[in-house]
């Protein structure tokens, strides 16, 4: 498995967006360091694929940045084709539980990791089923088909599956599971997590503002984040 192609985790983070996104948004979201954005925007800017709203500016930090018109379908399909290239190789990773925080899987569960486009799961719903050993429940998945469960693709490192799988079952036990999700460019093959049903529990406070910050800083939608705050609560 090679590094990821930072120039198209890039393309995609910018496409997938709602708004033009700064460089610290690209930058923490794509868990880069500042200066390989600057040399990943740099190129981009000089191939016409991305630009910046703030042509005065010259430090790029301080710049957001978007496709142009011309370029979009272009761009699309770039991302489209290496996003299907990467879950080929078994590199995509969906969250949609507490590893939606991006400080809880850069730093903990699986450091390299990027994120890549937000993903709708359909057919399934959010249920906490298992007793965390910390207290409270934790996200697992349920079938049903009339809901859908929103989260993130990440684009694991070499040996990131690996590393995820064991990190995240020395906390909790997770099944290991591969499911296709939806997304801004196409549906894809993910790996995934899921418990193990042991009954129904709520969630601890700081499980769900885990969840919570991590789906509201990668921008999944409004109404999601209205009904994750609605959630019963153990504390």
């Amino acid at each position: 498995m090679s590094e990821i192609d930072k120039s198209i985790a890039v393309l995609s983070i910018i496409r997938e967006a709602d708004n033009a996104p700064s460089f610290q948004t690209i930058a923490g979201r794509g868990n880069f360091t500042a200066e390989e954005l600057a040399d990943v925007i740099r190129s981009l800017e000089e191939q016409q694929l991305i630009y910046s709203l703030d042509e005065e500016v010259t430090d790029p930090r301080s710049c957001r940045y978007l496709t142009p018109k011309e370029s979009k379908q272009k761009v699309d399909l770039m991302v489209a084709d290496y996003l299907a290239e990467l879950a080929g190789e078994g590199r995509l990773y969906f969250a949609y539980g507490a590893n939606l925080n991006p400080d809880r899987m850069y730093r903990e569960r699986c450091p390299g990791s990027h994120f890549l486009c937000r993903a709708l799961l359909e057919g399934h719903r959010l249920v906490f089923n298992k007793r965390s050993s910390q207290g409270g429940g934790i996200a697992g998945l349920e079938r049903s088909p009339n809901d859908s469960v929103w989260g993130v693709i990440y684009c694991l490192p070499a040996n990131g599956q690996a590393v995820l799988e064991q990190n995240q079952n020395q906390v909790d036990p997770y099944r290991k599971i591969r499911t296709a999700v939806k997304t801004s460019f196409g549906t894809l093959c993910c790996d995934s997590f899921k418990t193990t049903s042991e009954g129904a529990f709520l969630p601890s406070r700081q499980y769900i503002e885990k969840m919570y910050s991590g789906a509201q800083f990668f921008g999944l939608p409004q109404q999601y984040l209205r009904w994750l705050v609605t959630l019963p609560i153990s504390n």
